[in-house]
C-alpha cells in the first residue's frame, strides 16, 4: 500500500476536510518532517554533491518561525531503530536506494531526474535535531519507531498528527492527520496555515467499514510486515474507475465492508475479517498478518537492552539512535550515499571508528552491516575493536559514562589515530572535525590523488569560513561560489568528501557516546557541499588563500601546520 495510491484514492474522493491551522498543538513526525523539507526544498537543495546543512536549516528554520507566526505549539517525535520484523524490507529499500543513488550520480547536477529519486545526505538528522535544540522546540528521540508515541502523544494532547507516513490513515488519531503534502506553510495568511485534515472516521463513514478492521485493511493491502497477494482478485471485484492500486484498495475495502461481524467484539472482527480474506482469495492464515495488526491494534513502545544512561541521551538527542540498532540487533544498515561507483564504498573509510564504536556497545562482540558492493548490496560480519587499556571495567557500557574524561578522550585518539595534544591552537568548535580530517587524510593518502589534496584544501578554507560574521574580501568571494552553484560533477571529489563525511559521522556519534570529550560540533557548519565542490580547485584555492586576513590567516596556518598538505601552499 504506498502512501501514494491511499494518498491518491482519499484525495480523489475529497475523503478530508479543508481547515485553517492555528492557536493549536501539534504532533509532529520528525523522521517525515526532515525527509519532506529537504526533498521539497524551492530551490532544490543539494543532493549529487553530500548535501547543503546550511540551506537545509535555512529552510527548516523557516517552517517553524510559521508555525510561531500562527501560535501552533509542535512537539516533534522522531524514529529510533527499526523493528527486527522489518529487516528484510529495510534491506530491500537500501537496495532501492543504492540505485536512486547511483542514477543521481549518473545525472547532470541541473538534469532531471525520475520522480520520487532522492538520497537524504548523511548528515541531515543531526543538523535537524541540533537546529530543535538551538530553537528550543520540545521533540524526543523514540528508543524504536516514533509511530506509537506520536499517536498516544496526539491523543492525550487531543491535537492532529502532521506527517506523510501512511499508518496515519490506519491509526485512531481522534483530532486527526494532517499530511504535510496538504499543509500549505508557505500560503500562511492571517496567522492560520491552510491545510487538509483526514479522519479515520469519515473514511470507515464512506466506505461503510467497521473501524474495528482497519488494521486488517491495511495487513493485506500491504505495508511493512504484510501484504496480500491476490493475483487481481479484489481488483477485479471493484467498480472503482481508477488505476488498478487503486481498484484493488477499493475491492478490500469493500469486501471488509460485507464481512458479517455480528455479536462479535473488535478483536474477533478483525479476527473473522481476515480469515474471510485470506480464504477468499485462496490463502493460509498465518501469524504475519497478525503481527502486522498488532502494531495498530496496540502499538508497543520499544524497549531496549541499553542501559538507562544510554537511553536518555538517545531520547534527548545527544546520542545516535543507531546504538540500539547496534545493542539489541548487532546490526547497521548503512545508507547509499552519492559517490564514485567506480572505487570502493566511502563507509569503508570510516570502518575503523565503526569498530570502535561497536566494541564499546557491544563489549567486544561481532557486528553485521549492510554496506554496497559494487552496486550491490551485501552484509559483512565486523569484528568490533576493544580499547587498549588498563582500565577496562570503567570502559563497560553501564558505567561508560562515569569514566575519567581523560580515559574517554584517549579512546577517541586511539580510534582517530590522533592527537589531541596538537590542536592547543585550534578553536574548541574546530577540534573534532580537524582530528577527523587527520584521518580521513592519511587514510586517502595511501592512494592519493591531486583531488584529494584539493579537497583537504577546501576543507580548510570552509573551516576558516564565518558565514554569519563580517563580510571581508574572503566571505564574500566565498558567498560568490557557494552563489554559481555546481555545473561539473566530479566523481573522484565527490567521493573524497563522501568519504569525509562518513569518518564526521561516526566520529561524532562516537564523541557522543564517549561524552563529548571533545566539544560538539555545531552540525550545520561542517559541511556545504555545493560550495566545497567548487572549492576543490587548485587555482580557486590560491586565489581564496591569498584574500586571507587576520585571525582568519593565523587559523589556516596553524591547521596547514597540523594537516601538513603538500600543495597550494601559500
Amino acid at each position: 500500500m504506498e502512501v501514494s495510491t491511499l494518498k491518491k484514492m482519499i484525495d480523489d474522493l475529497c475523503l478530508h476536510e479543508d481547515v485553517h491551522v492555528g492557536k493549536t498543538s501539534l504532533i509532529i513526525d520528525g523522521n517525515a518532517l526532515y525527509y519532506f523539507l529537504y526533498y521539497t526544498s524551492d530551490p532544490k537543495l543539494d543532493q549529487c554533491c553530500g548535501g547543503d546543512y546550511p540551506g537545509f536549516k535555512h529552510k527548516v528554520c523557516n517552517f517553524f518561525k510559521t508555525l510561531q507566526d500562527c501560535e501552533v505549539n509542535p512537539y516533534v517525535i522522531l524514529d529510533g531503530g527499526s523493528h527486527t520484523e522489518k529487516h528484510e524490507k529495510n534491506v530491500s529499500r537500501l537496495k532501492y536506494k543504492l540505485k536512486k543513488a547511483k542514477t543521481i550520480a549518473e545525472t547532470e547536477p541541473d538534469g532531471t531526474l525520475p520522480e520520487g529519486y532522492n538520497v537524504l545526505p548523511p548528515l541531515v538528522k543531526d543538523v535537524f535535531i541540533e537546529i530543535l535544540r538551538e530553537k528550543g522546540i520540545e521533540f524526543k528521540v523514540c528508543l524504536g519507531e516514533a509511530d506509537p508515541e506520536v499517536v498516544s502523544e496526539a491523543n492525550q494532547k487531543q491535537c492532529a498528527v502532521l506527517s506523510i507516513d501512511k499508518d496515519f490513515y490506519i491509526f485512531d488519531v481522534h483530532k486527526g492527520f494532517l499530511n504535510l503534502h496538504n499543509f500549505e506553510w508557505k500560503k500562511e495568511e492571517d496567522g492560520k496555515i491552510p491545510a487538509k485534515i483526514y479522519t479515520r472516521s469519515k473514511f470507515c463513514q464512506h466506505f461503510k467499514l467497521d473501524p474495528a478492521l482497519m488494521s486488517v485493511f491495511a495487513s493485506i493491502a500491504g505495508n511493512d510486515y504484510s501484504r496480500l497477494e491476490d493475483n487481481g482478485a479484489f481488483a477485479k471485484e471493484s467498480s472503482s474507475p481508477g488505476e488498478y492500486s487503486i481498484k484493488r484498495l477499493d475491492g478490500m475495502l469493500g469486501f471488509l465492508s460485507k464481512v458479517n461481524l455480528d455479536g462479535l467484539d473488535d478483536s474477533q472482527k478483525r479476527e473473522r475479517a481476515l480469515s474471510e480474506a485470506l480464504n477468499h482469495v485462496g490463502k493460509k492464515e498465518n501469524q504475519t498478518f497478525k503481527q502486522a495488526i498488532k502494531k495498530y491494534v496496540k502499538p508497543e513502545k520499544t524497549s531496549s537492552k541499553l542501559p538507562p544512561w544510554v537511553c536518555e541521551k538517545v531520547e534527548r538527542g545527544e546520542l545516535t539512535s543507531f546504538t540500539t540498532s547496534v545493542v539489541d540487533q548487532k546490526t547497521i544498515l548503512l545508507t547509499p550515499l552519492v559517490e564514485d561507483f567506480s572505487q570502493r564504498s566511502s563507509y569503508k573509510a570510516a570502518y575503523r571508528i565503526r569498530q570502535y564504536f561497536y566494541g564499546l556497545l557491544t563489549g567486544g562482540e561481532m557486528c553485521t552491516e549492510y554496506d554496497r558492493d559494487g552496486e550491490e548490496i551485501k552484509d559483512y560480519r565486523v569484528p568490533s575493536i576493544l580499547p587498549s587499556s588498563d582500565e577496562q571495567k570503567q570502559l563497560k557500557l553501564q558505567r561508560l559514562h562515569k569514566a575519567p574524561e581523560g580515559l574517554r578522550r584517549r579512546v577517541f585518539e586511539q580510534a582517530l589515530q590522533v592527537q589531541t595534544s596538537d590542536l592547543e591552537n585550534i578553536p574548541d568548535q574546530l577540534k573534532l572535525p580537524v582530528c577527523v580530517t587527520v584521518f580521513w587524510f592519511k587514510k586517502l593518502q595511501h592512494y592519493s590523488k591531486p583531488e584529494t589534496v584539493n579537497c583537504l584544501h577546501a576543507l580548510l578554507l570552509w573551516f576558516v569560513c564565518e558565514p554569519d560574521g563580517p563580510e571581508d574580501e574572503f566571505e564574500k568571494k566565498m558567498k560568490a561560489l557557494k552563489d554559481e552553484g555546481v555545473s561539473i560533477w566530479q566523481p573522484r571529489v565527490a567521493h573524497a568528501f563522501s568519504q569525509w563525511q562518513c569518518c564526521m559521522r561516526q566520529s561524532l556519534h562516537l564523541n557522543q557516546l564517549l561524552c563529548s570529550p571533545l566539544s560538539e560540533p555545531q552540525c550545520v557548519r561542517l559541511y556545504c557541499g555545493p560550495l566545497l565542490h567548487r572549492l576543490a580547485d587548485e587555482d580557486t584555492i590560491k586565489q581564496l588563500q591569498k584574500t586571507l586576513r587576520g585571525e582568519k590567516k593565523e587559523l589556516s596556518k596553524n591547521l596547514k601546520t597540523i594537516l601538513n598538505p603538500t600543495t597550494a601552499e601559500d
